[in-house]
């Protein structure tokens, strides 16, 4: 290969834009299962090189969301107890699989979520035995990672990354990309394949239009769906 066409290529390389994409969800949430599929849709049919993430996140504001969209009685704590012990158990198991692989990982969520929300199932060690059975899980090794330590301290870091990102609710979309690594724009509403081709377009638009910049992790915008 002659000097400049090698000069070109390193020149395109180095210069190719990469996305990371963070989609904070509640594993339990239909609204969110069909974000992940519009986040998945963006990425079959994107020009771009995109790496994302599914990040499980949740705490009480979020837990009265998820109340509020299934029309259920906010006041019954112990109804809200339940809800919260649910969703803290679905993201270890989601983290648990995450250890056997990406691909097992997320394959897990989607099949979780899939037996929720189109199948109409409750949330059950029933349902979990299933849903490893079906994805191909190794079950012992399951088991003893979602106990573990480190499951629960990916976790909770988890958490961490949602409280620096400045996520609030789910489902948030954060994303950045290589051209600008220090800022990043955070979607809380009308998160559509669509959408996220037109944000990550005018990404550096955006940025630059934000008032306030703050460190990488903290998003420096909200973009919102005007209505």
């Amino acid at each position: 290969m002659s000097t400049s066409k090698t000069k070109n290529l390193s020149e395109h390389t180095s210069h190719e834009k990469i996305f990371e994409l963070y989609l904070f969800v509640n594993p339990l949430g239909s609204y969110c299962y069909r974000c992940e599929n519009e986040l998945l849709k963006f990425v079959r049919n994107s020009e771009f090189k995109v790496h994302y993430q599914f990040v499980t996140f949740h705490n009480l504001q979020t837990v009265n969301q998820y109340m509020k969209n299934q029309k259920l009685d906010e006041t019954d704590l112990d109804l809200r107890n339940e809800i919260y012990t649910k969703i803290y158990d679905a993201s270890l198991s989601y983290k648990a699989a995450l250890l056997q692989g990406k691909k097992l990982g997320r394959a897990f969520l989607m099949e979780l979520q899939t037996q929720l929300h189109l199948l109409h199932k409750e949330y059950t060690p029933e349902l979990l035995q299933e849903i490893i059975q079906t994805v191909g899980l190794d079950e012992k090794m399951f088991y003893e990672d979602k106990t573990s330590k480190l499951v629960h301290q990916e976790y909770e870091r988890d958490q961490q990354i949602a409280q620096e990102m400045m996520v609030e609710s789910n489902p948030s979309l954060v994303i950045f990309d290589n051209l600008n690594q220090q800022f990043g724009v955070i979607l809380h509403e009308n998160i559509s394949a669509d959408m996220i081709e037109h944000v990550c377009e005018n990404l550096h638009h955006a940025i630059d239009k934000c008032p306030k910049k703050t460190q990488k992790h903290q998003p420096c915008c909200v973009v919102k769906m005007v209505h």
